[in-house]
């Protein structure tokens, strides 16, 4: 019996994978970052195969960087990022050779149309899904609408998980069921696609592919696909789950009242719940965990890191330079140069982080990112650390709504992905939301999740609770710090002032009227 398994996640701007033993600690990884596509306004997308390419890349770099035989690897599984999808046609070939990422608003023109026939709040309270355009169901709709001729010839919607276990070899085309709960056409009281929502808008429900559960063998590698990963024939091929569900199951949310925070490219803050009240968390997204049935109560960040990355971009082109001249990773110098310049409220910067629009409570496709507050004695070190501070505040506003929505949760956060890093960006966290929060020895929570369910797909752990007790290793501890408490409230305050005022003034919509169509 093998010794290791390998977690793989497809990210939205990157794949990862890790090879990890049984104790939890990583022995080899591969990375490709990659940059999104967009050809219209408003549109995301990534080619399919290039994704694929790309993942199975990042799997070889992970067994190679490793040194286990690979025969030792007895499984993968699959974290993936959440409604984003193409379409298949009958041979199974992607048509334009395209993913639609879940960033994609193309669908924001239609969403009266599709409110006609179905009320945001009916899809609600059936998907545990917010009737808003990111979902797949909207732009699933929109293809059927604006392009019938494809959709005609399309056998499948696929989501990344499908379309990902097709390439590594998986004997059927199916779907993973608890991703499946994200793209806001599946019953979460039925945990299959919902034929009222089908009907209200026109879907042939054939078009949505048989479903398998997560932690199920799905096939095993065979030898084309050995030979581009360097993966053992014969390996397991398992079913992961979506990338948030993963990321908090990594993070040990299997429990009522768990709460993780992960600052990716998709922000999120996850809170175990075995019993939600779907009607009453209007506006909140809640999946079913990888413990089918056992749901999360998420509260999503639209731009979340992205942010982050903008600013490295586009602010930090030195930096980057830099990091590639020394082999050092750009966030690293960045946060030495900047971060630790600066102090907690960036002396009076303040950056609103919408550079997507905004997410739970607000849902605002129109609102955009700002730096306010400038004046001529600030500093680069002031902007860039506003950056990460904005990105925490809107992370405090879904904290704040959570809980008027009457979610309980613990007193701890645990915090996910490469934010946990950053021991500067750590203690904002701690400082902005006035909690205890911490840290994941694996901070890609997502990818040891993913890890998790190929372990119990292989049978070497019995279940969820066997994976978190063997696997899942906590680390640093941070504790609000109280003079930053109180300067960081003033903050908040400034942060929901800022984006209300302009709403009212319908300021994001005239700046939408601005931007090219």
């Amino acid at each position: 019996m093998g010794k290791y398994v390998m977690g793989i996640d497809v990210g939205t701007t990157g794949s990862k994978a890790m090879v990890i033993d049984l104790k939890g600690s990583i022995v080899g990884k591969g990375y490709r970052e990659y940059k999104l596509n967009e050809p219209k306004p408003n549109w995301v997308e990534v080619g399919a195969k290039f994704l694929i390419d790309i993942t199975f890349e990042a799997v070889r770099d992970a067994v190679s960087d490793s040194k286990v035989d690979p025969k030792e690897i007895e499984s993968i599984g699959f974290s993936v990022n959440r409604s984003s999808f193409c379409l298949v046609d009958k041979d199974l070939n992607v048509i334009d050779d395209k993913m639609i990422i879940w960033l994609d608003s193309r669908a924001e023109s239609i969403m009266e149309e599709i409110n006609s026939k179905i009320s945001p709040e009916r899809r609600n309270e059936i998907t545990g899904m917010p009737g808003y355009n990111i979902f797949a169901a909207a732009k699933y709709y929109w293809v059927k609408k604006n392009e019938p001729e494809t959709y005609a010839k399309t056998k499948y919607f696929s989501s990344v998980d499908s379309l990902i276990m097709h390439a590594f070899g998986s004997d059927k085309f199916v779907a993973e069921i608890s991703n499946g709960t994200v793209t806001g056409l599946m019953d979460v009281r039925t945990l299959d696609w919902s034929k009222e929502l089908a009907d209200a808008l026109g879907f042939d429900l054939a078009k949505f592919p048989p479903l398998c559960k997560p932690a199920e063998v799905v096939g095993t590698i065979k030898a084309d696909v050995a030979a581009k990963t360097g993966l053992a024939v014969g390996t397991k091929i398992v079913a992961g789950s979506g990338d948030q569900q993963l990321a908090a199951m990594g993070a040990g949310v299997i429990k009522d009242g768990a709460v993780s925070l992960t600052i990716g490219t998709f922000g999120l803050l996850a809170i175990g719940l075995a019993k939600p009240d779907f009607k009453a968390l209007t506006g909140l997204m809640i999946p079913s965990s990888p413990t089918l049935g056992v749901f999360e109560v998420e509260g999503p960040q639209v731009s979340g890191a992205t942010c982050y990355r903008w600013c490295r971009d586009t602010l930090c082109a030195e930096e980057v330079a830099e990091g590639e001249a020394k082999g050092i990773d750009p966030y690293v110098i960045m946060g030495e140069k900047y971060l630790d310049k600066s102090v907690p409220g960036s002396n009076g910067v303040l950056f609103y982080s919408a550079l997507f629009g905004s997410g739970y409570p607000t849902w605002d496709t129109n609102a955009t990112g700002m730096f306010l507050g400038l004046r001529n004695t600030h500093t680069k070190a002031d902007m860039v650390r506003s950056v990460i501070e904005g990105i925490t505040l809107e992370a405090r506003h879904i904290l704040e709504s959570v809980l008027a929505a009457g979610v309980v949760m613990d007193d701890i956060i645990t915090i996910t992905g490469g934010v946990s890093k950053s021991k500067a960006w750590c203690q904002s966290i701690a400082d902005i939301m006035g909690r205890k929060i911490r840290t994941l020895v694996i901070s890609d929570a997502a990818v040891l999740g993913a890890a998790g369910l190929a372990a119990i797909g292989a049978g070497l752990y019995k279940d969820l609770g066997e994976f978190v007790g063997g696997m899942v290793q906590f680390g640093e501890i941070y504790e609000p710090i109280p003079k930053n408490v109180a300067i960081y409230d003033k903050c908040f305050a400034a942060y929901k002032a800022a984006y209300y005022g302009l709403k009212e003034k319908d300021v994001f919509s005239k700046l939408a009227e601005l931007r090219p169509q």
